[in-house]
This record gives structure tokens, C-alpha cells and sequence, in this order.
């Protein structure tokens, strides 16, 4: 190699290989301090393991749950591990010593589907029929428990205030949550269409949610009742959104392909990365935000370079170059720095005068409808002053939740048979419906 193509030390990327297991892995989460990575498997065992970009190292697998785990996340300061099952369980693990310090054999009454953590005692957990919990692992028992969904939570976020939870569901709704409240706020127009992820971006200004077609839906925040926006383009289901920055995202599809996607304006940047053509079942982000992992119905764990998105801009006043292959975005280990040559990859055309005038024309139009449709839809609990209300501001680490109404709930759990909560495992494999879980 000629020394002025030399790769320096500085200009490589440092990803760990790739982590395979035995069976489908369901979901995975980072340490939010350590290089631990936890994977939830289709057994119900739930490994842990450190990672390097020399190797992984298998730290711990843990067997509290008997079928199949779908859900993991450590709690904020990285002491527990919390996991939940198919056979409707919620269970807290110490990480260092692997025994369950909290178990609730009944959480749900069905198959827990997603979890978030929101603090460090507030959970928040939804299941296949569309209940919505929240957990205040303090007291062991959740202090809100509302059905105003259908179909299956598939995915919630939370706002950095921790005021707003916003869950996905099966029915094609997104449903807001006041936190502080424990109600519903909105829900929000019935999209036909399932609704199988969600992300806050743009500094908290816009939320986004992928579709079972395969489109990006916004909201914009605190106008929850329609969309504002509408980006096609994947080929199928988005399962799932990470954001990377907060103009950009990366989104995993049921085709197996990792897209970074910039955000307003909407344009595929590239593919990240992918699992041949296995559904991408999760993605989470490092910490440090320099670092994806996925993992698909290949068994594989696999880790993709991001912090070089951040460095391209898109320039809005000209119309991206459309191929039919996509940019292949992918950074391994030891490649010089990919975006010496970003910009022939980028390739734009310029818009002529008439192009310009007729997106404008385009843009004056869907915006006066949308708001027209914005303004006339959406259903709501309460009055548009839930969601602007100044009392939810207030710091949620006091006492709000310590008050003696905390065991009445909005709705009671129902017992459900053990035919009725068993699902044929073989539904979750490759070129199965993304909207089954295991």
C-alpha cells in the first residue's frame, strides 16, 4: 500500500464480532456503563456478555425464566438486570450476583410484549392484548394499569422529562400517557396500519413511529391526535428505531437491512448494516452513541459503527440522487475513514427553478391539510391542557407516588388458560409476521 493510503490507528473502528447463539435471540440491551450487553433468548435464558473489539466474553446466563424471555433492560444505575416473559412474569435480577430480588409470577394478564425502564423505580411494561402498566419498583406493585389499546403494545418512549409515555400498538394507534397523572391523555387517529416502533427526536420537537408498510410516521410533539408527516420508502415492516443523533435514526426492518435515515429533511442516507435476509428483531445503542448491536432470526448478536453519521449534512435545497442499490454506509473494523468519499456517494442533482417552485407548492398544500386534519382528529381523554399542564413538570423523584390511591387501579387483571397464553414458537421465524413475539 502506497504511503499516502496508509490507514493510521486513528482512522480505524474498533467493533466487536459478532456474538452467536444456539437459538433466536429476542431482545438485547447495553449496560448503561459497563461493555455489557444482555440478550434475552427464546429458551428463557438471559446471557450477559462483555464485549471488545478483540473478543466477547460469555460473563453470566441466567435461567430464572422458564419460557421464552422478550424483554431486558438494566435499571439506571446498572445493579439489575429486569426481564420479562412470555408466561407473563416480571422479574428483577442483581447482575453481580445473579439472584432475582423481585418476582411478579402474574405482572400482566397476558404475554408481557415490551418494557421500558423510565427511572430509577418507574417501569413501564405492555402485553399482547394492549394493557399498559406502570411499575414503582419501590412499593412492588404497579401504580397504573389502563387497556385503551386492541392489539399488542409493540413499543413505547419516554420524553426526557419523564412527563409523557408514549406506547405503539398492533391497532394502528399511538397512545399517550400522562406519567405524573397515571392516565391517558390522546390517543391518536387509528392509522390502519400497525404501528411497530417509536422514537423522540429533533431535540424532543418531533416523535417518529415505523409502520407495518413500511413507512415513517411523525407526530409533532404535544399534537398527538394525527400525523404531520409521512416518509415512505422501506421495502417492509420497520420493527424497530434507534436514534442516533437527533436528525438521524437507524431503523431495522423485517428485510434485514439497517437503514440510517436523516430526519427533515427525510432522506435514506444508506444501509448500516444487515442480517442477509432475517428479520431484525431489536437495535440498541451504546451509551456512548458510537456503537449499534442488532440481533435477527439468524441467532447472531452483530455490532455496527454509527458515530460517523453524525459528520454528513444533507442539503435541503437539493433533491437526492436516486439508485435503486442503496448506499452502503457500513464501517468494519480497520476500513479507513469512509467518509473521505462520502460525498461522491451522495451524489445530488441540482433542482431547477420549476422543481423548486413545484415542491413548494407541494409543501403549502399538505401542510394546510394536514393542519386542517390535525385539528379535527384525534381522541382525547381530557382537554388539551393535560398535556400542558405546569403541575407535571414538577420533579417525579419526590412523593407523588407514595400516596395511599396507589393500589386503585383503572383496571383489574383477568385470568387467561394456559391454551389461550401458549403460541406455536414456529410463527416467530424467518418469513413469519413481524408482529408475533415469541
Amino acid at each position: 500500500m502506497s504511503e499516502g493510503k496508509e490507514e493510521s490507528e486513528d482512522d480505524k473502528v474498533h467493533i466487536p464480532p459478532d456474538i452467536t447463539f444456539e437459538d433466536l435471540v429476542v431482545d438485547i440491551n447495553f449496560h448503561p456503563s459497563k461493555p455489557l450487553i444482555a440478550a434475552g433468548i427464546i429458551t428463557g435464558d438471559v446471557t450477559l456478555h462483555s464485549y471488545a473489539s478483540s473478543a466477547n466474553t460469555l460473563v453470566r446466563t441466567f435461567k430464572h425464566h422458564k419460557k421464552a424471555t422478550r424483554a431486558v433492560a438494566f435499571s439506571k444505575d446498572g445493579n439489575s438486570l429486569i426481564t420479562s416473559c412470555k408466561d407473563k412474569s416480571l422479574q428483577v435480577v442483581d447482575v453481580e450476583t445473579g439472584k432475582v430480588s423481585q418476582c411478579f409470577s402474574e405482572a400482566h394478564p397476558s404475554p408481557v410484549y415490551c418494557q421500558l425502564v423510565i427511572s430509577d423505580r418507574l417501569l413501564a411494561t405492555g402485553d399482547d392484548d394492549g394493557n399498559v402498566k406502570l411499575w414503582d419498583l419501590r412499593k412492588g406493585h404497579p401504580i397504573m394499569e389502563l387497556q385503551e389499546n386492541q392489539d399488542f403494545i409493540s413499543d413505547m418512549a419516554v420524553d426526557e422529562e419523564k412527563r409523557f409515555l408514549l406506547a405503539t400498538s398492533g391497532d394502528g394507534t399511538m397512545t399517550t400517557f400522562n406519567i405524573r397523572r397515571r392516565k391517558m391523555v390522546m390517543q391518536s387517529e387509528n392509522m390502519e396500519d400497525e404501528m411497530l416502533s417509536v422514537a423522540i427526536v429533533k431535540d424532543g420537537t418531533k416523535v417518529i413511529c415505523g409502520t407495518g408498510e413500511g413507512a415513517l410516521n411523525f407526530f409533532n410533539w404535544e399534537e398527538f391526535g394525527n400525523i404531520s408527516d409521512r416518509f415512505p420508502g422501506h421495502p417492509m415492516s420497520v420493527d424497530c428505531i434507534v436514534p442516533v443523533t437527533e436528525n438521524i435514526v437507524c431503523t431495522g426492518s423485517m428485510d434485514g437491512v439497517i437503514r440510517a435515515v436523516n430526519i427533515l429533511p427525510n432522506r435514506f442516507m444508506g444501509v448500516v448494516g444487515e442480517h442477509e435476509e432475517f428479520p431484525i428483531e431489536q437495535i440498541r445503542i451504546t451509551p456512548n452513541s458510537e456503537m449499534i448491536a442488532s440481533c435477527s432470526h439468524d441467532q447472531k448478536i452483530k455490532f455496527w459503527h454509527v458515530a460517523h453519521l453524525e459528520k454528513e449534512t444533507i442539503d435541503a435545497s437539493k433533491k437526492a440522487k436516486r439508485d435503486n442499490k442503496p448506499k452502503n454506509l457500513k464501517k468494519t473494523a480497520g476500513q479507513e475513514d469512509f467518509f473521505a468519499d462520502f460525498g461522491k456517494d451522495l451524489e445530488v442533482k441540482p433542482a431547477t427553478e420549476s422543481d423548486l417552485s413545484e415542491e413548494e407548492d407541494d409543501s403549502n398544500n399538505e401542510e394546510e391539510s394536514e393542519n386542517g386534519e390535525a385539528a379535527n382528529n384525534g381522541n382525547s381523554s381530557e382537554e388539551s391542557d393535560d398535556l400542558l399542564s405546569s403541575d407535571d413538570s414538577e420533579d417525579l423523584d419526590g412523593d407523588d407516588f407514595d400516596s395511599d390511591d396507589d393500589s386503585d387501579t383503572n383496571t383489574s387483571e383477568s385470568e387467561r388458560t394456559d391454551d389461550e397464553d401458549e403460541k406455536d414458537v414456529a410463527k416467530d421465524m424467518p418469513g413469519s409476521n413481524s408482529s408475533e413475539k415469541q
